[in-house]
């Protein structure tokens, strides 16, 4: 008997899970563009998501509304990863007047259809 309901017990997962009502969510992905400014010995980044169009709500800002200072693009790369975000692409813009490094990401969202 216990055997039984030991079998029993380590089975029921397999016939009971959980789905998502596909007719209510649906998943999306969403994309970023990272820019990363060279500025001296520290770099400066905006994120661009397609949700604002000021370029002072695109910067990356501490608690206190100052923006951040990276040391390194890793560093940059390891702040927007740890946010859900995953790499996709990358550009590079050098010119006389910029130097930047430009990341496309994406993350996978869900959304409420109705």
């Amino acid at each position: 008997m216990k055997n039984l309901l030991f079998l029993l017990l380590l089975s029921l997962p397999v016939f009971c899970y959980a789905q998502t009502d596909t007719t209510v969510y649906q998943k999306k992905i969403a994309y970023c563009t990272v820019e990363i400014a060279t500025r001296g010995s520290y770099y400066l980044v905006s994120i661009d998501d397609g949700t604002t169009t000021k370029a002072s709500d695109m910067e990356i800002k501490d608690s206190k509304g100052k923006q951040i200072k990276f040391t390194s693009r890793i560093a940059v790369l390891d702040y927007v990863t740890q946010r859900g975000w995953k790499l996709v692409s990358s550009y590079y813009v050098d010119d006389k007047f910029n130097n930047t490094l430009g990341l496309i990401c994406e993350k996978p969202v869900v959304t409420n259809v109705h």
